[in-house]
């Protein structure tokens, strides 16, 4: 079992973007969790040649959610790799298809109902990138507690989404949180509290995260957190109590 998180880092559309994808390699199978937008396609490439491994090496794709940052790549890999496994919770594998509209593009949509009319054009914006989405079929479904091969526990981590996952790996005591939980000036936080579909599940899944008593915890935007988590959880439930 090999765990490696890797950094990507581009500028897209005047805006800083900075993601911790994580590629694990299990038995001897690469698994790459998450993958980026579309635009840090190229990114992906190079740094997971670092690590030694091609696109045509990956095995599967875990997608921890549906939003443009996890999935905006994703044809582009399937496209370079037409057998690779892609992986989504079951509740989500509808939208991540392309069978129905995601949870973001209906609430960015109906974000436009109660906007001022000076946030619309970014609103518009946004729902125009959403839209782009180049959706693929989902090829395995990931429920609560399922295993993957046997080292990676899936564990169901909604909020943020209604649908998303986390990764949890006892042999390393290490929890990959995706966007579960974001780090911000060594703290953790939710990720983009106003984009939390469900604030309460959302809180209920830290509850949750805590009690696995992870030693490292890997976020989506964040990177590597070790030390005192237990404590730096109970400071984000505190504060949103």
């Amino acid at each position: 079992m090999k765990i490696q998180t890797f950094l990507i880092k581009k500028q897209i559309d005047n805006n800083e973007v900075i993601l911790y994808p994580t590629l694990l390699n299990i038995k001897g199978k690469n698994y790459l969790v998450d993958c980026g937008y579309e635009d840090t396609f190229p990114e992906f490439i190079t740094e997971l040649r670092n690590l030694g491994v091609e696109i045509a090496d990956l095995y599967a794709i875990l997608i921890s959610h549906d939003d443009i940052d996890h999935i905006g790549a994703l044809k582009l890999f399937k496209d370079k790799n037409p057998d690779i496994i892609i992986y989504s919770s079951e509740i989500e594998e509808p939208s991540v298809s392309g069978k129905i509209k995601s949870e973001r593009l209906e609430q960015a949509e109906q974000s436009l109902l109660i906007l001022p009319q000076e946030h619309k054009s970014w609103a518009l914006q946004f729902i125009k990138q959403l839209k782009s989405i180049k959706r693929i079929q989902v090829d395995a479904i990931l429920k609560d507690r399922d295993k993957i091969d046997e080292e990676v526990e899936v564990i169901f981590t909604p909020g943020h989404t209604k649908g998303h996952l986390s990764f949890y790996i006892s042999s390393e005591k290490t929890l990959i949180a995706n966007d579960a939980l974001v780090i911000e000036n060594g703290n953790f936080d939710h990720a983009n509290p106003i984009f939390t579909l469900d604030m309460e599940q959302a809180v209920k899944s830290v509850e949750l995260i805590r009690d696995l008593q992870a030693e490292t915890i890997i976020c989506y935007h964040g990177g590597i957190a070790k030390g005192d988590i237990s404590e730096k959880l109970t400071d984000l439930l505190n504060r949103y109590k």
